[in-house]
């Protein structure tokens, strides 16, 4: 009994002792490095690595290796000495207890063989005055303008010094046009062009714009510029490409965001963190989602996860703020002035992170849901294990064949003992195990007998319909963090998981700072870090040069066609300069004075006389600037597929406009995807009614996009979109003449047209009233009038060449 008492002991003892570099690790970041460590030194000490410690600072060594009571680190924690450390609290006798173990033992630090010597050195990357002398890392300071339009006062500064004149005031019918399509996305009806029209009210304009504003389609239309820039889909991505059927509720929470005006600051505070800084409010929660969007590998190990972080960090980063910090993840950037440790340490903010799909219901409604679903499982256990003994033979006999015919590196991995096994090898060894045992239906149905084909399809079939009788309980794709205490994160020399350096504290970009951005401990009970939250409050502060300069150029792009930063996402050195910086830092200023309303700065665009510039040519002016980067006229823009395919919808009188839900899935050709690897479209039949929504609720399935957007250039949703591609390619054109849904549209569309006019002539007139919001010139009615009558289906034919008319896809 004594020698099991002491064997228990030990082993406890042993167990501690191999923790104690992680939660010495810790204490040390959460309470030590952030005035000790990166570019904040206080009295020159570096708490991060071991060498450091014995090393010290200007009052001498901080770690005696072995003699915690005579360490200077655990002296000032224990107030041993004066003044007592961390300023402002104690330490708990816990993390006191563990930092006395830790050093006694020898004071190994978890990644300290490579967190020393020379390569803790190469951490360290200090951002150099100048380089903080950047433009975008310097505070936008609002420049003087004139009390009417600024933008117009800095727009024609550009021209009189290039000698460009501006172009006319478009037509009124184009406008309203301009307008529509740019915040609702959507064309205005008829009555809708003549209202605006015939209003001789010297504010008809702010009026009309103040209206499409306050319509609960523009949150629709916006919302798909703001999904591109992150990435949104509703399913996982890689091969699997797994349905995300939770995903929708996040879209939703955008839509509702900008309809209401939400100030930019909480929209982004909310995305970041808001389980933390507003945990009573189910909205943020659903706003965490953003957290979620990025593609999901379906290897699950470390490097994977770390190659998911790279996406939600570069994602931030890009869309956020536009820089490039990916680059960063290997080494210190080549260009700008971002080092490889600020990358580690906005890792450091979101390395807690674990997915959570939460409950929209109360906690009464949600056992009733797991108890009515654990039911339902319990019928359906016993068809499951009938059907796996069904298969198992086959099953066996396939994998038994995949093993015969391994390659040899494979055989070779696997006679490796798991302990010696190379990087590569313990990948490959995963890999197969995964897939060895991964048999695709058609496989498996090629080796069954027709009597087992039956069986099995009756047994899959109960299955089945058990399946439908379990309880949808409303929940919200969201994240969780394991505790209050965030795990260790590394610096990873060259990127690589195997190259462990110093354990990160979280952190920002240095060179918008100039002393480390406060991340405060959590709150004594508290379920997550804290982290997301600190980092959420510099996003959104108002002293960080980026976000407001980001968010503004992108509103111009999507106004204007192109951003002031032509790179919208990169304000690095390897972007564009802004053409306009002034006006640039105007914009910001004027963002974040109006409490950061996106509606405020929709108003001062559209206001402006530039926004409201004809789009036409002048030779003299296309000599100086064939680009028209000096905007001296309103340049033409493609819609893009969703707007093409929602203005369609909207012609033919289908569109079903209700707002939020679900995706829907609409028909998609079989042949265009192969169901296989567990990706398939259960998209609805082409004519089916529930279908014709908007192309916003249109399933966005990261393997199988919707080939009318697709060939409009949708985004890949693999990575943040900057600006979307603008080509011109056949694909486009035989789209729109051979779809079988466009051919459908078109057919509603000449049903429509015959119900509101009474005549050829008057279809036609109707037909280019809603197409284009104007009337036809005399030639191109005669033309349109000789067509109809001169086949059966001319009328559908006429329709169908309306859609395929360059203005009808086009911003005038």
């Amino acid at each position: 009994m004594l020698r099991l008492f002491l064997l228990a002991g030990a082993l406890s003892a042993l167990a501690m002792a191999q923790g104690l570099p992680e939660r010495a690790a810790q204490v040390l970041a959460a309470n030590c490095t952030s005035c000790h460590g990166g570019n904040l030194r206080v009295s020159e000490l570096d708490l991060r690595t071991r060498d450091a410690m014995v090393k010290g600072g200007t009052r001498g060594p901080a770690l005696v290796v072995g003699k915690a009571e005579q360490s200077r680190l655990y002296r000032f924690a224990a107030g041993l000495d004066q003044p007592q450390m961390p300023p402002g609290k104690k330490l708990s006798a816990e993390d006191l207890t563990t930092l006395k173990a830790w050093i006694d033992s020898g004071a190994e630090l978890a990644g300290s063989p490579v967190a020393s010597g020379a390569l803790a050195a190469a951490e360290d990357r200090p951002i150099t005055e100048n380089e903080r002398k950047y433009w975008a890392f310097q505070k936008p300071v609002r420049p003087a303008a004139p009390a009417e339009n600024a933008i117009d006062h800095f727009l024609a500064l550009k021209w009189k010094a290039k000698g460009l004149t501006p172009a006319p005031r478009a037509a009124k019918s184009v406008l309203v046009r301009r307008a529509y399509l740019d915040l609702l996305g959507l064309p205005p009806t008829p009555d809708q062009v003549k209202a605006f029209v015939n209003d001789t009210r010297p504010d008809a304009w702010p009026r009309l714009v103040d209206s499409l504003l306050a319509s609960p389609h523009y949150g629709e239309r916006w919302a798909r510029h703001w999904l591109d820039v992150v990435r949104y889909a509703d399913s996982g991505g890689f091969e699997y490409d797994r349905d995300r059927n939770n995903a929708y509720r996040y879209r939703d929470y955008v839509v509702k965001a900008l309809n209401s005006d939400k100030p930019f600051d909480r929209f982004l505070k909310e995305q970041l963190a808001g389980d933390e800084l507003y945990p009573d409010s189910p909205e943020a929660w659903i706003a965490t989602g953003f957290l979620r969007l990025g593609p999901e590998n379906n290897v699950k190990n470390e490097q994977t996860r770390l190659d998911e972080l790279d996406d939600l960090v570069v994602t931030t980063a890009n869309g956020l703020l536009g820089m490039t910090i990916g680059c960063a993840r290997c080494h210190n950037h080549k260009f700008d002035a971002i080092a490889q440790k600020d990358y580690y340490r906005m890792q450091a903010v979101f390395f807690p992170l674990k997915p959570l799909e939460r409950p929209l219901v109360d906690p009464a409604a949600e056992a009733k849901f797991k108890a009515e679903t654990k039911a339902v499982e319990a019928l359906q256990q016993p068809i499951k294990d009938q059907l796996k003994a069904l298969e198992k033979p086959f099953r066996d006999k396939i994998i038994a064949r995949r093993k015969a015919s391994m390659p040899d590196y494979l055989r070779t991995a696997l006679a490796t003992p798991e302990a010696q096994r190379t990087e590569g090898q313990k990948l490959n060894v995963i890999q197969f195990e995964k897939s060895v045992e991964n048999i695709y239906e058609d496989d498996l149905v090629r080796e069954l007998t027709p009597a087992i084909v039956a069986e099995r399809k009756q047994l899959v079939a109960k299955i089945a319909e058990l399946e439908k009788t379990k309880p949808d309980m409303p929940a919200a794709m969201t994240i969780t963090e394991p505790g209050r205490e965030a795990p260790p994160s590394h610096f990873l020399h060259r990127g690589g998981a195997g190259s462990k350096g110093s354990v990160m504290t979280p952190g920002v970009l240095s060179a918008t700072v100039r002393e480390d951005w406060p991340f405060p401990a959590a709150p004594a009970g508290a379920k997550t870090s804290h982290r997301r939250a600190a980092f959420a409050q510099w996003i959104a502060s108002p002293d960080n040069p980026l976000v407001s300069r980001v968010w503004v150029n992108r509103m111009w792009q999507f106004h204007f066609g192109e951003g002031i930063v032509r790179t919208p996402s990169n304000f690095g050195k390897m972007g564009e300069r802004p053409t306009h910086p002034e006006l640039l830092d105007w914009l910001a200023t004027e963002f974040v004075a109006n409490n950061w309303s996106v509606k405020h700065m929709h108003r001062l665009m559209m206001n402006s006389a530039a926004y409201q510039m004809a789009a036409d040519d002048t030779e003299a002016n296309r000599k100086l600037d064939p680009d028209n980067r000096w905007l001296w006229r309103m340049p033409r823009r493609r819609l893009e597929g969703e707007a093409i395919r929602d203005s369609i919808l909207a012609l033919a009188g289908t569109l079903y406009n209700t707002i939020g839900g679900p995706a829907v899935l609409p028909y998609i050709d079989p042949a265009l995807y192969q169901a296989s690897s567990k990706r398939t479209w259960n998209g609805k039949a082409v004519d089916d009614p529930s279908t014709n929504r908007r192309s916003l609720y249109v399933f966005s399935k990261r393997s199988i996009p919707l080939p009318m957007l697709d060939v409009f250039d949708k985004p890949d949703t693999i990575t943040s979109c900057a600006r979307r591609n603008r080509s011109t390619i056949a694909p486009q054109a035989l789209i729109l003449m051979n779809n079988e849904f466009v051919h459908l549209q078109a057919k509603a569309f000449a049903e429509r047209l015959t119900r509101e006019a009474p005549t050829v002539p008057a279809r036609v007139a109707r037909g280019y009233e809603l197409a284009f919001g104007r009337m036809p010139s005399a030639r191109e009615a005669a033309r349109a009038v000789e067509f109809i009558q001169a086949s059966p289906a001319g009328l559908n034919d006429f329709c169908h060449a309306l859609f395929n008319v360059n203005e009808f896809v086009y911003v005038p």
